[in-house]
């Protein structure tokens, strides 16, 4: 009989997402920035007009996640939010110059890491992996749905 590690995409799935978390953790460490972290301030770069609503909605997160997140990012003097000139109650997040500072020496560390994750992967392999993920993804999406 198969164990369930064996079959089980979403228990693989889990375990490799996992992995690289706790990795990137261990990457991430003499920087005082967790890869969650990581990810919204490589966000806030490439887009700062967004708001904590659309950070939510691009991250796949739950606005309270988000929102204790972005708190410990302020704290940390990484970003600030500014309220919009057509609704206060909405705030756009800006990277501090700290915060741009922290982005840019984690920026050759992430990306050694993420080659060193594909390294014995086809770039055939890599796209096919990306649609599958996808698949998967809708899949879950249409379960809900039909739920």
């Amino acid at each position: 009989m198969k164990k369930l590690k064996d079959f089980s995409v979403p228990y693989r799935v889990a375990q490799t997402a996992n992995k690289i978390n706790q990795s990137l953790t261990k990457v991430l460490k003499d920087f005082d920035v967790a890869p969650e972290q990581r990810a919204i301030l490589d966000f806030i770069d490439q887009d700062n007009t967004l708001s904590q609503n659309e950070l939510s909605k691009n991250l796949g997160k739950d606005k309270t996640t988000i929102s204790r997140t972005l708190d410990a990012l302020e704290k940390k003097s990484y970003i600030v939010r500014i309220p919009t000139q057509e609704d206060k109650r909405v705030k756009t997040i800006n990277l501090t110059s700290e915060g741009q500072r922290v982005l840019d020496k984690t920026k050759i560390v992430i990306e050694n890491f993420r080659e060193a994750m594909i390294e014995d992967l086809s770039e055939d392999e890599v796209d096919i992996m990306f649609k599958l993920l996808d698949k998967i993804s809708n899949n879950i999406d249409n379960y809900y749905e039909e739920s």
